[in-house]
């Protein structure tokens, strides 16, 4: 499972590629990040999002190709507790629905903020 760290108060910044299909036929997309209780290594539906992600598309670049930017500003950062999370997106493709593998995250106290 691929993990990423980031701190509190900070804009959390996450790149979802297109490596298969055409990326126009996604119709709608979700993000989300949920808390990890503390001695567990997933979540629940129970569990409550900690935090939604703004979704904008991006075109493709060079070797980089067309996908979706994933963000959560500094001030909803700011307000996460530190600890680990899973996030995953939710996708509406040609009348299907595609659910990303879950990535790891964690949020570390800042010392500047």
């Amino acid at each position: 499972m691929t993990s990423y760290i980031f701190q509190r108060g900070e804009t959390i910044m996450l790149a979802l590629d297109a490596v298969a299909g055409d990326p126009a036929a996604v119709t709608a997309m979700t993000a989300h990040m949920k808390a990890v209780p503390p001695g567990r290594s997933g979540v629940d539906a129970t569990t409550p999002v900690a935090a939604a992600f703004s979704v904008s598309s991006r075109a493709a670049q060079g070797a980089i190709p067309a996908g979706w930017t994933l963000t959560i500003d500094a001030a909803a950062s700011a307000g996460l507790a530190a600890g680990s999370y899973l996030a995953d997106a939710r996708l509406q493709v040609a009348g299907g629905v595609v659910i990303t593998e879950s990535i790891a995250l964690t949020i570390r106290e800042s010392v500047s903020a």
